[in-house]
């Protein structure tokens, strides 16, 4: 495992430990779920990007997607 260091404005860091404190981790448990969720936002697109480029595509509009949820 990796250890870094980064720099924050006072009040940022003021923010992030009241914030994880609230949520009950760590500062660095914190911000460490924030760059897992960029992480898997990132890949979540690039796979999303891949189906709409992709030949074999099927596309269902609004209306069909309402008709068979029954909205």
């Amino acid at each position: 495992m990796s250890v870094t260091t980064v720099r924050l404005k006072d009040d940022t860091m003021a923010w992030a430990k009241e914030y994880a404190e609230f949520k009950g981790m760590t500062v660095t448990a914190f911000i460490a779920s924030l760059i897992d969720e960029a992480r898997q936002d990132d890949e979540d697109y690039a796979d999303a990007m891949k189906v709409i480029n992709s030949e074999n595509r099927e596309y269902v509009s609004p209306s069909e997607i309402k008709a068979k949820f029954g909205l």
